[in-house]
C-alpha cells in the first residue's frame, strides 16, 4: 500500500496540532532501501514497548534481538530524530518504523516525554551543524554508504554458501583447485566492497597448497563464517562490535573521522616495532606500539608508504612522545592516530608489564570477549627467562608458566642473546599462538630487537 497517501494525525489530548505524515514522506526520509526494509519489518514486529506522545514529542522503545532496548524521539514538527542505537546511517531503522507505526496508529498514549527523551533530545542534531549544503553532502554520504552495505549485504549471502560448498565438498579436494578458483572468487569479493574478506581468500590458495595447512584454512574458514554471520545480523549487535564487524569486511573510517573522537592525553613510549611487505607491490607497511604512561593503555599506530617514499614520521623505539591520541572505533580499540605530538626527553615512568603469564592470559581473554576477531594482541611482561627447548624457545615465568615465541627473524635470538640467562623485562606482539618479540629493557634502556633504531641513552 505503499502507493497510497495515509496521513497520520497525532491526537494526543494535549496538542490538537494536527502533524501529517505519509508513508511517501517515510520512503524519502530512508537513507537506503536496506534500511527501509528492515524498518517496514519492525514496525509490524512486537518489539516496540511504551509508545506514546505529547502532541509535539513521539517515542517510544524497541527491544532488540538480544537483551538490548533501544529508545527513539522524534519531534514530529520540524523532522529531528534521536535515537541511542547510533547508527552509522540516518535516520536508523528505529526511527523509520516508530513513524510507520504512527502512520498505521496514530492515536497513541498520552504523557509527559520520559526524563531518557528529553535527554536524548539535548544531544546534539542528528543532522550535522553548517546549513542545508553540509546536510545534504551528509545525507549523501549516508546514502551511499548504505548502497554500500547493500551491495555487501548481497556479497555476503554469496560468501556463506561458498564456504559453506567448499566445506561440503571437503578440504582435500582444495588442495587439486587451479589459482583461478580462489582469485575469481576474490575477485567478487572486492566488487562486492568486501575487500578484507578478498584478502582472506587469497591466502587461502597459499594454504590449501602448503604441508599442514588444512587445519589452518580450516581455521579461517571457520572465522570468515563467524563473521559472515555477524554481518548479517549487523544492526542487532552492540555499537562496537558493529564498528569492529564493518572493519574486518574492508569498511575504514577516515582519518578525519577518527580524529573528532575523543583523544587520551598522555605520554606515550614507543615499545616496539615491525615492519613488512603489503599484498600489493611495492607497499610496504609499520606498525607501531605504544604504551600510555597514566592512562597502562596501548595503542597501534598503522602507517603506509609506496616504492621509496618514507614513512610520514619515525618513531624511534625507546623514546617517548607526549601528545593526545584519538582511537578508531571497535570493539577493542587499539589503532589510534595522533592529533598532536611532542618529544618528551623524561624517563618513562609508566607500569613494568604483567607480573606473570596468567595475568597476560586474563587480559587477552578479556580483550578476546570483546572482539573475537582480534589477530594481534601487545603484551609486556615484567620478568620472564627466554628458555630454549629443541627447536622451541619459551618465555617461563617465576610459577614455570610457558609462552611460546615465533620461530621466525633473528629477534628470538637477540633475546637469547641479551638475557644471557637472566630474566629480563620484554615486550611482543601476541597472535594467538606465539609471541613475536619486539623490544627488551637493558641496563634500564628499552631495546628493539629486531629494526626500529634505538633512541638516545637521555630519552628514556
Amino acid at each position: 500500500r505503499d502507493g497510497h497517501s495515509f496521513a497520520g494525525t497525532f491526537r494526543s489530548g494535549l496538542n490538537h496540532e494536527i502533524m501529517l505524515w505519509t508513508y511517501q514522506k517515510i520512503t524519502a526520509l530512508a537513507p537506503n532501501s536496506l534500511v527501509l526494509e528492515k524498518a517496514r519489518r519492525l514496525s509490524f514486529s512486537r518489539r516496540w514497548a511504551n509508545i506514546a506522545g505529547d502532541g509535539n514529542l513521539l517515542w517510544g522503545e524497541c527491544r532488540s534481538s538480544g537483551e538490548r532496548t533501544y529508545r527513539t524521539v522524534i519531534r514530529l514538527g520540524d523532522e529531528s530524530f534521536r535515537c541511542d542505537c547510533r547508527s552509522r546511517y540516518f535516520p536508523c531503522r528505529h526511527i523509520l518504523s516508530l513513524l510507520m507505526r504512527f502512520v498505521k496508529k496514530p492515536d497513541v498514549a498520552p504523557g509527559a516525554p520520559p526524563p531518557w527523551a528529553q535527554q536524548l533530545l539535548k544531544e546534539p542534531p542528528s543532522r550535522p551543524p553548517g546549513g542545508e549544503e553540509q546536510a545534504k553532502r551528509e545525507a549523501g554520504r549516508s546514502r551511499r554508504f548504505g548502497q554500500r552495505l547493500e551491495l555487501m549485504e548481497q556479497g555476503v549471502r554469496e560468501l556463506e554458501e561458498w564456504l559453506l560448498d567448499l566445506a561440503r565438498h571437503g578440504l582435500s579436494a582444495s588442495e587439486e583447485q587451479p589459482p583461478g578458483f580462489w582469485d575469481g572468487f576474490a575477485a567478487r569479493m572486492v566488487d562486492a566492497k568486501l575487500g578484507a574478506a578478498a584478502r582472506r581468500i587469497r591466502n587461502f590458495k597459499a594454504l590449501a597448497g602448503s604441508k599442514g595447512g588444512f587445519e589452518l584454512l580450516l581455521e579461517e574458514m571457520g572465522e570468515l563464517f563467524l563473521l559472515s554471520q555477524a554481518f548479517r545480523q549487523l544492526e542487532s549487535l552492540p555499537e562496537p562490535l558493529q564498528e569492529e564487524a564493518l572493519i574486518q569486511m574492508g569498511v575504514n573510517r577516515k582519518k578525519e573521522e577518527v580524529l573528532r573522537q575523543p583523544t587520551v592525553q598522555d605520554i606515550w613510549l614507543v615499545a616496539g616495532q615491525i615492519t613488512g611487505e603489503g599484498e600489493e607491490d611495492n607497499l610496504r607497511y609499520r606498525r607501531t606500539w605504544l604504551l600510555g604512561e597514566k592512562s597502562s593503555r596501548f595503542a597501534l599506530l598503522l602507517d603506509f608508504a609506496w616504492g621509496r617514499q618514507g614513512y610520514d614520521k619515525h618513531w624511534a623505539v625507546g623514546s617517548s612522545v607526549e601528545g593526545e591520541l584519538a582511537f578508531y572505533p571497535g570493539a577493542y580499540p587499539l589503532r589510534a592516530l595522533f592529533r598532536n605530538d611532542k618529544p618528551c626527553v623524561r624517563p618513562f615512568r609508566g607500569k613494568s608489564g604483567y607480573a606473570t603469564l596468567s595475568d597476560f592470559a586474563h587480559a587477552y581473554a578479556g580483550a578476546l570477549a570483546a572482539n573475537p576477531w582480534l589477530k594481534a594482541f601487545p603484551c609486556l611482561l615484567a620478568e620472564v627467562f627466554p628458555v630454549q627447548d629443541g627447536g622451541q624457545l619459551w618465555l617461563v615465568d617465576r610459577d614455570g608458566k610457558q609462552l611460546p615465541v615465533s620461530s621466525d627473524g633473528i629477534a628470538r635470538w637477540n633475546l637469547l642473546a641479551v638475557s644471557g640467562g637472566r630474566p629480563l623485562q620484554a615486550f611482543g606482539e601476541w597472535d594467538g599462538k606465539a609471541l613475536t618479540p619486539l623490544s627488551v629493557v637493558a641496563d634500564g634502556r628499552v631495546a628493539p630487537l629486531a629494526g626500529g633504531a634505538a633512541p638516545p641513552e637521555d630519552s628514556v
